[in-house]
């Protein structure tokens, strides 16, 4: 590619391109001088013809030309009997062969050389252009990166105004909505940013929603509640990603909130699993108090719940509560 480069530019040089053609010239003479005693008649052209070749490939069109037509000259000259510029016969259908076939040689590769070009350009231009693209789509990623990272900011910044908020508010079940509300826009904050963390860029959401039950448990639990979370690399589609974790999030703090009153132990077990027909199921369990008796998840009247509801429709899925015996299940199936 190196040398295919140099020629280009070579051939842009008049001095070089019409030096070359002189020096191919005058090379092509003095061999075929040199060798003149030992070839047989018949062969005034044989180092003319490389030189031709030679001269147009490296030099250009016109270059190719002016060696061609010296080499006719000092061929008919010098070794084309009768010597000198006489012509007979012989001598005109000898030059006319040569010239015939240089012809044909230049034209060929003028036309070859045309392509190269072209294809050369047309590389150039297809790098251009694709690192463009790639320039586009690195300022566009570094944007929105940006753009998710202040949005997460301005959740965070409503959650603690909420939570400052409370402080002027005497009434216990207004303090206690601000408190919800401003855990919950928190917990969407953290989604938010994680979700659009270069490292969470492939989209596993085993390992997201580990770091995300994390976040819930450091922020509410108390010291004796563990939360283990069992689930195999999982990838889940954007849209599907969010609403999926708000779930799982709120399960969570549902389940620190009630399960475990009266007591200073526990464990929340976090499930996820891919079944079959291209389902999620997501569950999540503890070994608390349980279900009150009669309970009916599609009546409660707590805000969290409503939530998983509007969530799981937004899903497309159902979802589930069950009393185990040893404690309550959450169970929610979605496809995707």
């Amino acid at each position: 590619m190196a040398l295919i480069l140099a020629i280009e530019t070579g051939r842009r040089s008049p001095v070089f391109a019409y030096g070359f053609a002189l020096g191919a010239f005058l090379l092509a003479l003095i061999v075929r001088w040199a060798t003149d005693h030992a070839l047989p008649l018949g062969f005034p052209f044989l180092t003319f013809f490389p030189a031709v070749i030679l001269t147009t490939f490296f030099a250009g069109l016109w270059p190719g030309i002016l060696t061609a037509t010296l080499s006719v000259l000092a061929a008919w000259y010098f070794f084309i009997p009768p010597k000198g510029f006489v012509l007979d016969g012989p001598s005109a259908l000898a030059l006319s062969f040569f010239i015939l076939i240089v012809a044909i040689d230049i034209a060929i590769i003028h036309v070859m050389n045309n392509a190269l070009s072209r294809v050369r350009q047309e590389q150039a231009r297809a790098r251009k252009a694709e690192q463009e693209a790639s320039d586009l789509a690195a300022h566009r990623a570094i944007l929105f990166a940006e753009l998710q990272h202040r949005v997460s900011n301005n959740i965070q910044i409503v959650s603690a105004l909420l939570a400052l908020q409370k402080a002027d508010v005497t009434d216990e079940t207004a303090r206690r909505a601000l408190t919800e509300a401003s855990n919950r826009l928190a917990t969407i904050g953290r989604i938010q940013r994680r979700l659009h963390d270069p490292e969470n860029a492939k989209g596993n959401f085993a390992d997201f929603l580990s770091e995300l039950v994390e976040d819930v448990v450091q922020a509410s639990a108390p010291a004796g509640i563990k939360v283990a979370v069992d689930t195999p690399p999982l990838p889940l589609p954007t849209e599907k990603v969010i609403p999926a974790a708000l779930v799982v999030a709120e399960l969570v703090s549902n389940c620190l909130e009630h399960a475990f009153i009266g007591r200073t132990d526990g464990i929340i077990r976090v499930k996820a699993r891919m079944e079959a027909g291209n389902r999620v199921e997501l569950s999540v369990s503890d070994n608390g108090t349980g279900l009150p008796a009669g309970f009916d998840a599609g009546q409660v009247s707590s805000l969290g719940l409503r939530l998983v509801w509007l969530l799981t429709q937004q899903l497309g899925g159902n979802f589930t509560m069950t009393d185990t015996g040893a404690g309550a299940e959450a169970r929610l199936c979605f496809s995707v």
